[in-house]
């Protein structure tokens, strides 16, 4: 009886082992491949790196009537702001100074139709859309929201908007259509069960001029916006909202390039260097406030 109780346990203790030598070769091989597909992924990461440089100029789209965000300076003919120092600090880590970076200005209506056109390689805005044809976005390296403004003393909270009339501007996140068939602004405020009608003005100073002649009774737009383009006698509400966030757009004969981009983002993210910008340019990230 122990002979055998004692043939069982050798037996066991051998499967065990053999279990063990197996489960080490799984490993082994498991590694094997991560590393020999980490090392081929990046292979293609620097090779697509090395293809950008070789034309030894990068096209990026940039506007610049943002405020803080960035501004073109007319008296130096440089772009100045948030954006401009997140590019440059990309570009910088990528290439040093090998490459010769030509800023076009573009819009909301403009960018797009030329990244997809591959006139441009890459552009900086707000997008709500991840997922636009031709079209390769990062992760976002910074977090507006959204805000009402309204004439001083009209009302103190969003809630005085109900049965009014709230301005947008054509091209902005705000106007997107949602699966819904209605604009992003109107399904936010359908969820508050708030009735309000929605105006789309082709510009900010259309907007702001509607409401000064009591045509709307707010504007509804970024923060940073609204900050850019109000007036005395206006006030922004405290509600935040609909947060807007601000990726880098890379054509989509880059993806590889794109996903190069995203990693350096990443390093900013964790280094420092965007928060630093962030106070630098006298921004709220809100991300970080957990904005919905």
């Amino acid at each position: 009886m122990r002979f055998r109780k004692k043939r069982k346990l050798l037996i066991k203790q051998k499967y065990l082992k053999a279990i063990i030598i197996g489960l080490a070769a799984v490993v082994v091989v498991v590694s094997g491949f991560t590393i020999i597909t980490t090392t081929s992924r990046q292979a293609k990461k620097n090779d697509a790196v090395l293809a950008v440089a070789s034309k030894n100029i990068i096209n990026i789209g940039i506007r610049g009537d943002l405020g803080a965000l960035c501004t073109y300076n007319a008296q130096t003919g440089e772009y100045e702001g948030f954006e401009k120092d997140i590019i440059d600090e990309i570009i910088f880590r990528l290439f040093e100074d090998q490459i010769i970076v030509n800023y076009i200005e573009v819009n909301s209506r403009t960018k797009t139709a030329m990244l997809r056109r591959g006139d441009i390689d890459m552009a900086l805005a707000a997008t709500t859309a991840q997922s636009t044809s031709g079209i390769c976005f990062t992760s976002s390296y910074y977090t507006d929201a959204c805000a009402f403004m309204v004439m001083e003393g009209s009302m103190s909270d969003m809630r005085g908007l109900v049965d009014g009339t709230v301005a947008v501007v054509d091209g902005t996140p705000q106007v997107v259509q949602t699966e819904n068939k209605v604009t992003v602004i109107e399904d936010y405020l359908q969820s508050l069960n708030m009735q309000t009608q929605i105006k789309i003005y082709a510009s900010y100073p259309e907007a702001i001029s509607a409401m000064q002649s009591g045509f709307v009774d707010g504007i509804c737009a970024s923060e940073i916006m609204l900050k850019l383009f109000g007036m005395r006698g206006m006030v922004i509400l405290p509600e935040r909202f609909l947060p807007s966030k601000y990726c880098v757009g890379v054509a989509g004969s880059l993806d590889v390039f794109c996903e190069v981009v995203d990693d350096q983002i990443d390093d900013m993210r964790r280094d420092g260097t965007i928060d630093a910008l962030i106070a630098k340019w006298d921004l709220i990230n809100y991300a970080e406030l957990g904005i919905q």
